[in-house]
């Protein structure tokens, strides 16, 4: 992924870049990875990040997002995600990142986030007298993240933009909402519980009982094939919930 495409997927998702929205709703966890890793590059992505997460956390798939977690590559895109979790959880007082907090990783080395900051060592110097208590945890040396409520739009342009948030509001980012978004993106994960239970960074059992209350209210299929059961969405019924 490019930084247009970061860029147009949060213009999708309401927030104020000078860019055409991407065509279709992003995957939201994959752009909050991807964010982490462009943040040192473009400046205002933090900032509107956190004001984007502080408004609309639950629409985060929390579960998913610390697989994704887990599995970022880069210690310093890790921290940069840390930061930008932390952040949200300092403002808000919300537990919902807490799992993918613990699969984040400070940098060994401390640095500034910004590679403007980068550029020599007077920029450096000057960044790490600046910094925030928040960003020295994770290595960083940034100063607190200024809210950009101005650069957000509001739930109802956003929800009727991107219907396929739908779910992910009603089940507020829990399990039940990263195995629906998971079978979304990755149907291969469904050929399993335990598949869909390392895909979602969660215990089989967990799974299992998000299942029996997904496939409950019609949401999933549990397909029997030759001694196994395999997951899948139940197209139909989420069509016509959408």
């Amino acid at each position: 992924m490019n930084p247009d495409i970061v860029l147009s997927q949060w213009s999708r998702l309401g927030a104020f870049f000078n860019i055409e929205p991407a065509k279709d709703t992003p995957d939201i966890e994959e752009l909050l990875i991807e964010t982490a890793k462009f943040c040192p590059q473009i400046p205002r992505l933090m900032p509107v990040c956190v004001t984007w997460l502080i408004q609309y956390y639950r629409l985060v798939c929390r579960h998913r997002l610390a697989k994704f977690a887990a599995d970022i590559f880069g210690t310093d895109a890790s921290a940069t995600l840390g930061l930008i979790l932390t952040t949200v959880k300092h403002c808000t007082g919300t537990d919902h990142f807490n799992l993918s907090i613990k699969k984040c990783t400070a940098t060994g080395t401390p640095k500034p986030l910004f590679l403007s900051d980068r550029k020599s060592a007077g920029l450096a110097k000057l960044a790490q007298s600046r910094s925030g208590d928040l960003a020295r945890q994770w290595g960083l040396w940034c100063e607190e993240v200024e809210l950009k409520n101005d650069a957000i739009r509001p739930l109802g342009w956003l929800m009727d933009r991107n219907p396929e948030l739908k779910h992910r509001a009603l089940f507020g980012g829990n399990l039940r909402a990263s195995i629906l978004e998971t079978l979304r993106f990755c149907p291969d994960a469904g050929q399993s519980e335990s598949a869909l239970a390392r895909q979602c960074c969660a215990t089989r059992k967990a799974v299992r009982e998000a299942l029996d209350h997904l496939e409950f209210c019609q949401l999933v299929l549990r397909i029997h094939d030759a001694g196994k059961v395999r997951i899948a969405l139940n197209d139909n019924h989420l069509k016509q919930s959408a």
